[in-house]
């Protein structure tokens, strides 16, 4: 009999037996529908019911794991290029600060804490110097330090320091840090900028003049010629009348020591403040809460301009 007849003869049967039926006269095999109406065969013979078991324990293709695999590149085959990696890592240079890797929600309430910094050789990075004179001060002076003269922050830690100009320091913090430092790491003739921050956090103008004393007290007695500056206005406090009169009488007292760079005229024109010396809006420093408004380009460079004539006049 040819495969055309055996077909002929199949489609009568199923003709005359709708719906499988034909299937159901044999012996241990039946249909199911599923949800959708499809109709499904099934056996439930003996012989072959290890095979309904594999087929009921199998699993979709959704749940096996995959291995993701990635796009292969001449470089992934390079030793050089995975040592490369790993050194740009571990840089300490390139080390993201500790509170970086922790929650947002993640709250230091231990003291800052601040390295001691080799600050004997000129050429230290971390030591900011304008010829041989070593700078003391806060964001101003660490802002000029850094953006003017490039020296570079002590990588790492929480609050910026380059040398003896710390983000936040005040009068008081900078006789701390002095006092703890090792004899012979401070240059013989240093340049100070200090007394905004404590403007700014509203300390009374006597209480800052006695620190500035004792300052100046313990620079004499290491041997060490202080030059102190004046203080330029702070731009976002301006229209505090009790922080104004702070600010004038502070300046009248750095007027009167002996060696001093005025530089508070520099950022005034007839009594009023050049904004064009100092940044468009205020900015957090990391070293304290109050806001910032730091010089510009152009305030800096005014700054530390006079500064140069000042010490080529007075010690050359």
């Amino acid at each position: 009999m040819h495969l055309h007849e055996k077909l002929v003869i199949i489609k009568s049967i199923l003709a005359l037996h709708p719906e499988g039926a034909v299937f159901e006269t044999i012996k241990d095999i039946r249909f199911v529908r599923d949800f959708y109406g499809n109709m499904f065969w099934m056996t439930t013979s003996s012989k072959t019911s290890h095979i309904r078991e594999l087929v009921t324990l199998q699993k979709t293709n959704d749940l096996r794991r995959k291995r993701n695999t990635a796009a292969i590149k001449p470089c992934n085959f390079k030793e050089d290029h995975r040592t490369k990696k790993k050194i740009d890592r571990n840089h300490p240079y390139k080390r993201q600060p500790q509170e970086n890797r922790t929650k947002p929600n993640y709250r230091n309430i231990t003291p800052p804490e601040f390295i001691s910094v080799s600050l004997g050789g000129k050429q230290n990075p971390y030591n900011p110097h304008l010829y041989a004179h070593q700078m003391i001060g806060d964001d101003f002076f660490l802002s000029v330090a850094k953006l003017e003269l490039g020296y570079l922050t002590v990588p790492g830690q929480r609050i910026q320091q380059s040398g003896l100009c710390v983000s936040g320091q005040t009068v008081r913090g900078a006789i701390d840090r002095l006092c703890e430092m090792p004899v012979g790491d401070v240059d013989k003739q240093v340049i100070i900028n200090l007394g905004s921050v404590d403007l700014m956090q509203g300390r009374d103008v006597l209480d800052i003049q006695t620190d500035y004393n004792r300052l100046l007290v313990l620079l004499k007695e290491m041997g060490i010629q202080a030059i102190v500056t004046t203080l330029p206005p702070i731009a976002n406090h301006s229209y505090l009348s009790s922080m104004q009169h702070n600010w004038m009488k502070l300046n009248v007292f750095l007027r009167r020591q002996p060696l001093c760079i005025d530089i508070c005229e520099l950022m005034m024109q007839n009594g009023r403040i050049l904004y064009s010396c100092f940044q468009g809006e205020a900015k957090y420093v990391t070293g304290s809460s109050r806001p910032h408004v730091l010089w510009n380009k152009i305030g800096r460079q005014r700054i530390l301009k006079a500064m140069k004539i000042y010490l080529g006049d007075t010690f050359c």
